[in-house]
């Protein structure tokens, strides 16, 4: 079952995806697919190659940025807001739970939010990044 975490009309998080989520996922109206997930994190996880062929078939722009939990830098997040500036929209990034999307979501500049009030969204969908504004000071 596909679970979707929206964070904005044009930006949405998931957890791990299958290659076979990718009709649905274009059925919704998403335009862009982001992974964030290296391959072989977990074993058994699908493979970037697999949902990026399926992504293709149902003509979704697929991106694959691998960030390794808990060790995203300055340069990720860049890249980050890079692809949610230029990509297709509406988009959806994915990762294991979907905490890693959201946390490089909070801290991109793709739009006018600052990080404190991406942050306290971010606690509405249920996700913690306080930390986030202890580093910020």
């Amino acid at each position: 079952m596909l679970t979707l975490i929206s964070l904005t009309d044009q930006v949405a998080v998931a957890p791990q995806i299958s290659p076979i989520d990718m009709q649905d996922i274009a059925r919704l109206g998403f335009k862009s697919v982001i992974n964030n997930r290296p391959d072989e994190e977990e074993v058994g996880q699908p493979l970037n190659r697999k949902i990026e062929q399926e992504a293709r078939k149902y003509q979704l722009n697929y991106y694959h940025q691998p960030v390794i939990s808990g060790q995203i830098t300055a340069q990720q997040v860049e890249m980050f807001t890079d692809l949610l500036a230029q990509c297709p929209k509406p988009v959806l990034a994915f990762c294991r739970t979907g905490t890693r999307c959201c946390m490089l979501w909070c801290m991109s500049s793709e739009d006018e939010m600052t990080l404190a009030e991406r942050v306290a969204y971010a606690k509405e969908k249920g996700f913690n990044f306080s930390s986030l504004l202890e580093k910020d000071q």
